[in-house]
């Protein structure tokens, strides 16, 4: 039992085994997977973004090279014109139109616009907060002298000074400007681009440009559609220099505490291919369950389950028919050393106990049983009536034995005892008592009661043989003795050798 234990523990150690190596191949076939989507998705996002900066430039440059053409002195051509642009380009928020005006010049610039139909407008400056301060003294100022769409109510925008903001201060050349992101005087979060109009480039040797085109893009245009982020995915995109510079996060719903970690987590981040917006992209997905096949995973498991159940019952049909095939060695070897009828020991199981006492040198004592008035009963009433005698005699002297001892049905009405050890007088007398008496009770068959008798031989070794043969000899010819004195006495005791030898 605890071979065929061992067995199970095999098998079911080896089912784990490649229940694992099942398992660590599929989490790398899904990582894999995982990591191709997260690639193919970060790339998407990527192109995005580019394909949202590289739009915004251009629309930044065709404002700007709009500019040349004399036709647009008019503001309202430069709205028509605006408005195009940015229709063609939705997440664009809009545009404007900057001016530097030299200190010298603040007052007269500003009353010109007034007269042009901007009746509020005067150059300002605002906090971080949006709220008013006074201008800083500048050699030249940058406000904003058109935009479209046109501010809100309630917001100041036209004559901002941006020079701050936007960094515009003592550039020159058409290089495209783009700031950090910032709040906006609306209340959300965007970043502009600047650039100097085609034709206002040149004012003079060592003189900045007089006009400039600003573009302003709010950042929340710029985020990906959530419904398109898996569950655990993370987007961020900053300034590449300034990491708190943020132009967005965005965050799918997360996986548990247990999936974070479980699961591993991939991380990619790539700086979008613009030189005028240097943002850099980053993705972070946090695996969990959602990345595995489930139907798969079921597909799997019902596999694995059905193979354990498989391997349990090859390995319970082995042991059946193994167990089988002992017990029937194990029914042939009693077979060949038992008696059929009775269960006893047969003759030759008596002998070899006998060689092997006489092998060890080890004493012993070996009675001979011939039962009296058996042939009569088998004769009488049947071979059933036989049995039933012969197996109630076996019980019966079952119980005169130790466990070590030997008792063996010799053959027909015969019986053998083979005890092992020293054997006194006394104890001698004991044995045969029992044995005598325990024969004599009635036996019970059907309606009948049948009594018997028994003649007795003792023989001990070593001081009646050497041999096997010579002790069986001589327990067999006290054995005939014992039965010539119960002819003429049948309450004679049987000759104890030891009392013989004594007396």
């Amino acid at each position: 039992m605890l071979r065929h234990k061992y067995s199970y523990l095999a098998v079911l150690l080896v089912w784990l085994l490649l229940t694992a190596a099942v398992l660590a191949a599929y989490a790398g076939i899904a990582l894999n997977a995982a990591q191709a989507r997260h690639q193919a998705l970060h790339q998407q996002l990527q192109d995005r973004l580019w394909y949202q900066f590289a739009s915004a430039e251009m629309a930044l440059e065709n404002f700007a090279a709009f500019q040349s053409n004399p036709r647009s002195r008019s503001l309202a051509i430069d709205r028509t014109y605006a408005r195009k642009l940015l229709s063609r380009y939705p997440h664009l928020y809009g545009l404007q139109l900057i001016r530097r005006v030299p200190a010298s010049e603040l007052d007269r610039f500003s009353q010109a616009l007034r007269e042009l139909g901007e009746p509020g407008f005067t150059v300002h400056a605002v906090d971080r907060n949006g709220r008013t301060v006074p201008l800083v003294q500048r050699r030249d100022y940058h406000p904003i002298v058109f935009m479209e769409p046109a501010p809100p109510p309630g917001v100041d925008l036209l004559g901002l000074d941006v020079t701050d903001r936007l960094s515009i201060a003592g550039a020159s050349g058409p290089r495209t400007i783009a700031t950090k992101p910032f709040r906006l005087l609306e209340g959300e979060d965007g970043y502009g681009m600047t650039r100097p109009a085609a034709s206002w480039t040149i004012d003079g040797a060592g003189h900045p440009p007089l006009l400039w085109v600003g573009l302003v893009i709010k950042t929340a245009a710029m985020k990906p559609e959530l419904a398109t982020l898996p569950v655990g995915m993370q987007v961020s995109a900053w300034h590449d220099a300034d990491r708190q510079a943020r132009l967005f996060d965005l965050a799918a719903p997360q996986v548990s505490a247990f999936e974070a970690r479980w699961f591993p987590q991939l991380t990619l981040g790539t700086r979008i291919a613009s030189d005028s917006q240097p943002y850099v992209l980053e993705t972070r997905w946090q695996l969990g369950w959602s990345v595995l096949d489930r139907s798969l995973l079921y597909t799997l498991g019902a596999v694995l389950g059905l193979l354990l159940l498989t391997l349990l019952t090859v390995v319970r049909l082995v042991h059946a028919r193994h167990d089988a095939r002992a017990r029937a060695a194990a029914q042939l070897a009693h077979l060949a050393t038992h008696d059929g009828l009775t269960g006893l020991a047969n003759r030759r199981l008596l002998d070899d106990a006998l060689e092997g006492s006489i092998a060890s040198s080890t004493p012993c004592t070996l009675v001979f049983l011939d039962l009296d008035r058996f042939k009569p009963i088998n004769d009488e009433h049947g071979h059933d009536a036989g049995d039933h005698v012969l197996k109630t005699v076996a019980q019966r002297l079952a119980l005169c034995v130790r466990a070590d001892d030997t008792l063996a049905r010799w053959g027909g009405d015969e019986f053998a005892l083979l005890l092992p050890g020293e054997m006194n007088a006394a104890r001698e007398r004991e044995l045969l008592r029992r044995l005598t008496q325990a024969l004599m009770e009635p036996i019970s068959w059907q309606q009948h009661k049948f009594t018997l008798g028994a003649s007795l031989g003792v023989a001990h070794y070593p001081q009646d043989g050497a041999t096997a043969k010579a002790v069986l000899q001589a327990a067999d010819g006290r054995m005939y003795q014992h039965k010539a004195l119960r002819r003429a006495n049948p309450l004679a005791p049987p000759p104890t050798p030891l009392e013989l030898a004594r007396g």
